[in-house]
């Protein structure tokens, strides 16, 4: 082998190591970079139709639904305060009955943020229509076929709901529903998200209906699409929006 045949297998495997390492560092870098927050707006937003069984018996029957998905949007929520640049909805149609329903979420990532956009909302609501502090209880809700009473799993299967959620429940002149906000702490999910390392993040949650209709009717069903669709798993915190 000729000197200037060294010198080629030389170069081509200088170039071919790097072009490794290249990948590698790129590769690395968008595993471990966090989510961007128009994406984190959606990332726990079921995307798909929703349907669950019946559960339970006699007194705990828990009947059935089928949602479907009918649209999403990204921008403000249509009838509530533009709270965040970083919002996604799903609308929902009842495939028995027509009715129409909603799931909102409001991302933050900025603390000071969450808690202004908190009282913002807060006091839409309270002027808007009338609020009440509503207690959602899962631990009585077995899973679909099992009767013994245990705290229940939501359908998604790797996350487990609170025992119990407090919500702010809203009637207002075109919709009426549950809101809650969530905490998550890094690394609250380092399986399925990345969060840059001591940063909270924030959502405000809202589950309703997307039609004039009272809210103690539909309660219970509410309270069915949160516990198939809640994926917000063990590492955080829930409860009802704040007046701060």
């Amino acid at each position: 082998m000729t000197i200037s045949s060294r010198v080629k297998v030389m170069i081509l495997i200088a170039l071919v190591l790097l072009s490794t390492g290249i990948i590698s560092v790129t590769f690395n870098n968008f595993r471990t970079a966090p989510t961007p927050p128009e994406v984190r707006a959606g990332w726990y937003l079921p995307q798909k139709d929703i349907v669950w069984p019946a559960s339970g018996q006699g007194t705990n029957r828990s009947p059935g639904g089928q949602l479907i998905l009918t649209g999403w949007r990204d921008g403000p929520a249509s009838g509530f305060p533009d709270i965040s640049p970083y919002c996604r909805y799903e609308n929902y149609s009842q495939r028995d009955t027509g009715r129409k329903y909603v799931i909102a979420v409001w991302y933050f990532s900025d603390d000071r943020r969450f808690q202004e956009s908190q009282k913002t909302l807060h006091e839409f609501l309270r002027h808007s229509g009338t609020i009440t502090e509503l207690g959602l209880d899962f631990s009585g809700i077995p899973e679909p076929g099992d009767h013994s009473g245990n705290a229940s799993r939501n359908d998604v299967g790797n996350d487990w709901l609170p025992s119990r959620l407090t919500t702010t429940g809203y009637e207002g002149p075109n919709t009426s529903g549950l809101f809650f906000t969530v905490a998550i702490s890094a690394p609250a999910d380092p399986s399925r998200k990345q969060i840059p390392d001591g940063d909270t993040e924030h959502y405000i949650v809202y589950y309703g209906t997307a039609e004039p209709a009272l809210l103690a009717p539909e309660t219970d069903f509410l309270r069915e699409m949160i516990r198939n669709t809640y994926t917000y798993g063990k590492g955080s915190s829930a409860g009802p929006i704040e007046e701060r």
